[in-house]
């Protein structure tokens, strides 16, 4: 499903990782890891294609990545900024979402509700997003994602403002996706996260042709 290959990135100069080799199948888990500044989320945007490597390719089921993946190629990212509009409640962030994919507009609003609801934020629907506390939105990003169906979901740090049960629902639920045969590829400080991955790329550790283990 996916792949990186000798992927490699430089920032001002600077060099944040180098050589990174990953193959993720379909129906399976990786969490990648490392401490502050080592490049997760730089990783993350370049497997969405939100970023270009300074060298390497990313694949998706064998085809070069040369832009931002989305919905088109089955992908769906969750940002560490959460990407929300403000000025739109819970429902129509995810609404909208669904409606620029191609979802008709008469299954859009009651997809939103479930996606919402599974992540235990359906009282919360109709709340403007600047309403929303830091976890709230981060759910409310989580379902968004979520909702599209994607084959292969990348999320960064997704559980990083949520209380124990709010971070329950959000991982129960991104965990289905890979037991129906989707992909997950997360970002993560938690160790009982990595440990539910199939795979673990510490980026402090691959580097130069190391990849996950």
């Amino acid at each position: 499903m996916l792949q990186a290959l000798g992927v490699g990135y430089r920032a001002a100069g600077r060099p944040i990782f180098a050589g990174i080799n990953l193959t993720v199948e379909a129906g399976h888990s990786v969490a990648v890891t490392g401490p502050s500044g080592s490049g997760k989320t730089s990783l993350l945007a370049i497997l969405a294609g939100l970023t270009a490597p300074t060298e390497g390719t990313v694949l998706i089921d064998g085809r070069p990545l040369t832009g931002f993946a989305g919905p088109g190629r089955g992908v769906s990212v969750v940002l560490q900024g959460y990407g929300l509009v403000s000025l739109l409640t819970a429902a129509e962030n995810v609404e909208v979402a669904l409606r620029a994919a191609g979802r008709p507009a008469r299954t859009a609003r009651s997809a939103a509700l479930a996606a919402l609801d599974e992540l235990g934020l359906l009282p919360h629907a109709d709340q403007l997003t600047h309403e929303l506390s830091g976890g709230q939105q981060q759910r409310t990003a989580v379902a968004r994602a979520i909702a599209l169906q994607p084959r292969l979901l990348i999320a960064d740090e997704p559980t990083a403002e949520l209380d124990a049960a709010a971070r329950t629902l959000a991982l129960a639920r991104m965990f289905a996706l890979v037991d129906e045969g989707g992909t997950l590829v997360l970002a993560t400080h938690d160790p009982e996260v990595s440990e539910r991955c199939d795979q673990v790329l510490d980026l402090s550790l691959a580097s130069e042709g190391v990849g996950a283990g």
